[in-house]
């Protein structure tokens, strides 16, 4: 299995997708998959030793937590997709990873500012330097990579509008870069 996501990664996934989407997929393989599976023949991959994975990397050890059901599904999401992959090129006869079971994930409820909150943050910000980026972000809701991305080519004046169009990313390394 982990010469099959190295392959995977390379020849299927690096010119496809963007370089943070890459970056993640990587890690995941790396972090978690390979360690875990990575020694498995692919074609002795089976749904039970994916989800004794899953249900390993849930629970957590001694020396590491477990991982939140949304990372784990994450996790499931790479793998899966590599192991399509591998059934479409008839390396394996159907995918494993279909039949297991993923944590139930609970979604938080999203709470929104009190008028008040919303207040006392406006009179912190007069005469704060960036004012006006944190504005945009309280009432749009952007992310701070869509805030980041921003140029003045977004906003038209005349419509009242601001188009999301690209995104600013750092490494890891320190370097910034845009993603469309």
């Amino acid at each position: 299995l982990g010469q099959w996501l190295d392959i995977w990664l390379e020849e299927y996934v690096r010119r496809e997708v963007k370089p943070l989407t890459f970056k993640t997929y990587q890690e995941q393989c790396n972090n978690h998959l390979k360690p875990s599976l990575g020694a498995v023949r692919l074609s002795a991959l089976n749904a039970h030793s994916i989800q004794t994975m899953y249900n390993k990397l849930e629970t957590g050890t001694k020396e590491k937590p477990g991982l939140s059901p949304k990372t784990i599904k994450n996790i499931h999401g790479v793998l899966h997709k590599a192991l399509a992959k591998a059934e479409e090129l008839h390396y394996i006869p159907f995918n494993p990873s279909a039949a297991c079971t993923l944590p139930r994930m609970e979604r938080k409820e999203i709470k929104p500012l009190e008028e008040s909150t919303i207040a006392d943050f406006l009179g912190a910000l007069e005469k704060e330097r960036f004012q006006n980026l944190f504005l945009v972000t309280l009432f749009t809701g952007m992310r701070e990579g869509e805030i980041l991305g921003l140029t003045w080519g977004c906003v038209d004046f005349e419509q009242g509008t601001v188009t999301v169009s690209q995104q600013l990313q750092k490494e890891k390394n320190g370097d910034y870069y845009f993603i469309s």
